[in-house]
């Protein structure tokens, strides 16, 4: 083999290499970095959940409209975001909503950091959950869903549960209303994590208008289907939060 072909073949190879490596950490059921959990064996209800909240202009109607409804949903918030909106965060744990981890800056590149950084990305956002509603979120869903070797294992280490999905509105891009029910309505099943967006993670300026738009049509939609959404904790038949400073000291 000369050089030439040499070349192209080890740059035929590595490209192979970093497309497996790129879907396995993508693909929401993948399990390759470590236990993830994409929705329930078996169940006759479906989860509803949020990213990137909190954000005012779009969580707090979101959340009337849940309360509206009588629906217990799961938020998965941005550190950052909750520096700004503590009172968000308060309001979903009293209003019987799970808030979880999604990381304290949802960097777009955060997928190519190691191991430390992600344990600040962790510890540091249930710091700032805990703080506000007293106990310790035990599940995490990585940024965009970008599962690595090194925040599958920072979660393990802060005991969190890595949370995917199995059901996509799409709607962290810009979007309609109406395009995010279709993608969502007819092909939701009982068991399956359905992730929509609240809030508007820290890099971006995405317009969160259709997602607010959409959920109660979706909902409503869905429960005409006979699919009424059930917590993700109970879904999953997984701990929301684990024992921390805060609630150890309160028991």
């Amino acid at each position: 083999m000369n050089p030439l072909e040499w070349s192209l073949t080890a740059a035929s190879t590595g490209a192979t290499v970093f497309g497996a490596v790129a879907w396995v950490s993508a693909r929401p059921t993948c399990n390759f970095w470590g236990r993830v959990y994409s929705r329930a064996i078996a169940s006759s209800q479906y989860a509803l959940t949020f990213d990137d909240g909190p954000t005012r202009q779009s969580t707090e109607p979101i959340l009337d409209t849940l309360g509206e409804l009588n629906v217990r949903a799961t938020f998965f918030v941005v550190g950052a975001n909750v520096r700004r909106c503590p009172d968000l965060v308060a309001r979903m744990h009293a209003e019987g909503h799970l808030v979880a981890n999604h990381s304290l800056d949802h960097h777009r590149l955060s997928m190519f950091r190691g191991l430390r950084y992600w344990e600040r990305q962790l510890t540091r956002t249930d710091r700032l959950v805990e703080e506000i509603i007293g106990v310790r979120p035990a599940m995490f869903r990585p940024p965009m869903g970008v599962k690595t070797w090194f925040n599958v294992c920072a979660a393990a280490s802060a005991g969190h549960s890595v949370i995917t999905w199995s059901r996509r509105a799409m709607d962290g891009v810009p979007t309609t209303r109406q395009r995010i029910i279709n993608r969502v309505v007819p092909f939701t099943v009982g068991g399956d994590v359905v992730v929509l967006h609240d809030g508007v993670e820290p890099h971006s300026r995405r317009d969160p208008t259709p997602s607010v738009e959409a959920v109660k049509p979706l909902i409503l939609q869905l429960r005409q289907r006979g699919l009424d959404p059930a917590p993700l904790d109970e879904l999953l038949g997984l701990p929301a939060y684990a024992p921390g400073r805060i609630a150890a000291a309160a028991r």
